[in-house]
């Protein structure tokens, strides 16, 4: 496979050199967690997204870890938790890999959306658009349907898998009115498997996380989630190369690799 970011050769052989600190520290530190997460999970076979999708979900020591730090006020705890803020405001100020697909605590594909319906009545229709139990896994079949004020069933679309292009290539989609395209298009995107959600929280009227002014979600099981998953996109697009390796992006590795170390203590 081609490689897309050869011109940042120059910047990263800086990077091998020692110009640039925190991303070997926390590459140093990736690598005993590696170590960790290859053998607990031998299973997957060295595959590091199916590793992390099960950590996600199961009580492993890292994951109990983070959420140890979150709830807690020690000192170890405000440490990590610094660390975490600092995180995220580097995320927001430098937009890495690229403004446009940037890795963000507001805009995170972490979780598999627990949405998988969506039912809307609107001018004498009522809508529904749905994820089928998927077999295989991956494999998700969708049916939308638009039913009259008399029940008949005036649009049925059925697909193996979730795919928008699919749908708006559809002929009998395509003959839809605007308006009923755009009900349809809100449900598809409100049961999108791969939705990105927001861990950061504006309204002051829901429950909340407040650490140094920055209003995380108050439920630390998804946010340790959504660590987990922050903490390997870095990774990921240090090891390939993906960064543009800048003083301000590399920023991001300081926090990291403090969260990093912290975490990796706890699996000794």
């Amino acid at each position: 496979m081609a490689n897309n970011f050869v011109d940042h050769k120059d910047r990263w052989l800086l990077i091998a050199n020692g110009d640039f600190e925190y991303p070997i520290l926390f590459i140093k530190s990736w690598l005993p967690f590696n170590a960790w997460y290859c053998n607990n999970y031998p299973h997957h076979k060295n595959k590091d997204r199916p590793i992390l999708e099960e950590m996600k979900s199961d009580n492993n020591l890292f994951k109990t870890r983070i959420i140890a730090l979150l709830q807690n006020s020690d000192q170890d705890s405000t440490i990590f938790q610094s660390n975490l803020v600092k995180l995220h405001n580097y995320l927001e100020s430098y937009k890495v890999p690229n403004a446009i697909e940037n890795i963000s605590f507001k805009s995170l594909n972490y979780r598999v959306n627990p949405k998988t319906s969506f039912v809307k009545a609107h001018r004498n229709h009522n809508y529904k658009v749905e994820i089928i139990t998927p077999t295989p896994p991956n494999n998700y079949r969708i049916r939308i349907d638009i039913l009259n004020a008399g029940g008949s069933n005036i649009f049925l679309y059925n697909h193996t898998k979730y795919d928008k292009t699919h749908l708006t290539s559809d002929v009998n989609f395509m003959a839809l009115s605007q308006q009923k395209k755009d009900v349809i298009l809100e449900g598809f995107e409100a049961i999108n498997p791969k939705l990105k959600e927001s861990l950061i929280v504006d309204r002051k009227n829901e429950s909340l996380n407040t650490i140094s002014q920055v209003l995380f979600k108050n439920d630390t099981l998804l946010l340790s989630n959504a660590i987990i998953e922050i903490l390997y996109n870095i990774r990921c697009i240090l090891f390939h190369g993906e960064i543009q390796p800048s003083k301000d992006n590399l920023k991001i590795y300081e926090p990291a690799f403090y969260m990093l170390k912290q975490l990796i203590k706890s699996l000794d």
